[in-house]
């Protein structure tokens, strides 16, 4: 995504990141590599390596980014008749959202509030 090396900072190599990636410290010779993250996307998401090389060695550490994106309008409705003795099916859909979406299902009218 982005390097630095000999005194030069490399950040052309994606062309959909330039300009949403940067180092944090325009100088990173300083010791911090850190990188900003403008403009968060889902795609975003994954495991990035930071790999700081000097001689003799070279050392890296990956880390996990996950980005959060909020469930997309809910869409509910009601299959089935709706008479004593019948099978209905309420339903709920969301298309979009992270990490795994999780449903809750209440009765919040009527006699008693259920689970």
């Amino acid at each position: 995504i982005i390097m630095y090396a000999v005194d030069r900072i490399y950040n052309h190599y994606y062309a959909a990141l330039t300009g949403r990636m940067q180092f944090t410290n325009p100088d990173p010779k300083s010791g911090d590599g850190s990188l900003d993250i403008q403009n968060l996307k889902a795609a975003d998401t994954g495991t990035y390596q930071c790999k700081v090389k000097k001689a003799p060695g070279v050392q890296s550490k990956k880390i996990q980014l996950t980005v959060l994106v909020k469930p997309a309008r809910t869409k509910c409705s009601i299959g089935g008749s709706q008479e004593i003795g019948k099978d209905v099916t309420l339903k709920c859909v969301s298309q979009e959202g992270s990490p795994l979406l999780s449903y809750d299902w209440r009765r919040v009218s009527g006699t008693q509030n259920l689970p």
